[in-house]
């Protein structure tokens, strides 16, 4: 039996929030790479499922969308931020998620988000990248058309 690996800490350049204390959970989830210390992305987590109101899911959702939107967010930093938005997004996360089902390292990541995100713009920009996406993005796509619902035509 392998010993699991000793978990890799968060990059020591990770701005520091607020109180100059820890570094930005936001950030850090923007960051996170496979196999890394996933505690600061815990906490960003523990806000977007425990949001109760309007104004919070809202505040939730800018920050995760600005986290996306990170010149530094990394394949796994985006894949945990579209987790979030699959529980957390509304059409305004919409355009943010529909650019990355052209690029196959966060095709599948954004499609999961729209998905889950109600509402007739997850189902149009879906119905948008079939006529730009092949192979198994495509397929992918009419996956989730069908998990939606929506008949698919080809």
């Amino acid at each position: 039996m392998t010993a699991d690996p000793a978990p890799v800490p968060p990059p020591a350049d990770l701005p520091k929030n607020s109180f100059g204390a820890t570094p930005d959970p936001w950030i850090a989830a923007a960051r996170l790479d496979y196999g890394a210390d996933r505690t600061l992305a815990s906490a960003v987590r523990d806000q977007v499922v425990h949001v109760a109101t309007a104004p919070e899911r809202d505040r939730v959702e800018e920050k995760l969308l600005a986290a996306l939107a990170s010149p530094d967010a990394r394949p796994a930093g985006r894949a945990f931020l579209c987790e979030m938005l699959a529980l957390a997004g509304s059409a305004r996360s919409v355009p943010a998620l529909a650019a990355l089902l052209r690029d196959p390292a966060t095709s599948d990541a954004g499609r999961y988000a729209l998905e889950a995100i109600p509402g007739p713009e997850a189902t149009a920009a879906l119905r948008d990248a079939l006529a730009v996406l092949a192979g198994p993005a495509r397929a992918g796509v009419v996956g989730s058309l069908a998990a939606r619902g929506e008949e698919v035509r080809s």
